[in-house]
C-alpha cells in the first residue's frame, strides 16, 4: 500500500491526470487540478485521528472538505472546519489510493474523466473504477 505518514506533507498527485490537489490562494476555498508549482497551496499535512485522515494545506490552514452532503458532483473545498476522510488502496491497484467520504461510497475525483487541464474541478462521485479517482501521495516538500 501507498505510504502515508500521520505528520507528513504531500503532494497528492491525481494518477490520470498527473495533476496535483490544489487550493486557490486568491479564495482560500476552491479545489482543482493543477500541474505541480511547489507552491504551500499545493502541500498538504496529514494527520490521522480515531481512523479518520485530515489533510491541511501548509499555505492556509484550511482542511480539504467536501461541501455539503455526499453526492456526485459535490464540491471539494477548503473549509476552516476540519474533515475526516478515509484513505484506501485501490481494488486493482495497492500502489495508488482511494480519498473516500466515510461510511458512503463516494471518493474524491478529478472530473471530467481525469481531465488534466489546470483549473479542472476536483470533486467526488460514487466509486468506480476510473482512474481519475486514485491518487498518490508524494512528498511535498520538494
Amino acid at each position: 500500500m501507498a505510504d502515508v505518514r500521520d505528520g507528513g506533507i504531500y503532494k497528492i498527485v491525481n494518477v490520470k491526470g498527473h495533476t496535483v490537489i490544489d487550493l486557490n490562494s486568491n479564495d482560500d476555498r476552491s479545489i482543482a487540478g493543477y500541474e505541480w508549482h511547489g507552491g504551500d497551496n499545493q502541500k498538504w499535512v496529514a494527520s490521522t485521528q480515531n481512523g479518520l485522515w485530515y489533510f491541511k494545506s501548509v499555505a492556509s490552514g484550511r482542511y480539504l472538505a467536501i461541501d455539503g452532503e455526499a453526492s456526485d458532483n459535490g464540491a471539494v473545498v477548503g473549509s476552516t472546519n476540519p474533515f475526516g476522510w478515509n484513505i484506501w488502496p485501490d481494488e486493482d491497484n495497492v500502489n495508488v489510493l482511494r480519498i473516500c467520504v466515510p461510511n458512503t461510497r463516494h471518493n474524491v475525483d478529478l472530473s471530467d474523466h481525469g481531465n488534466p487541464n489546470p483549473g479542472t474541478p476536483i470533486t467526488i462521485w460514487g466509486r468506480w473504477k476510473g482512474t481519475n479517482q486514485t491518487w498518490t501521495f508524494e512528498p511535498g516538500w520538494c
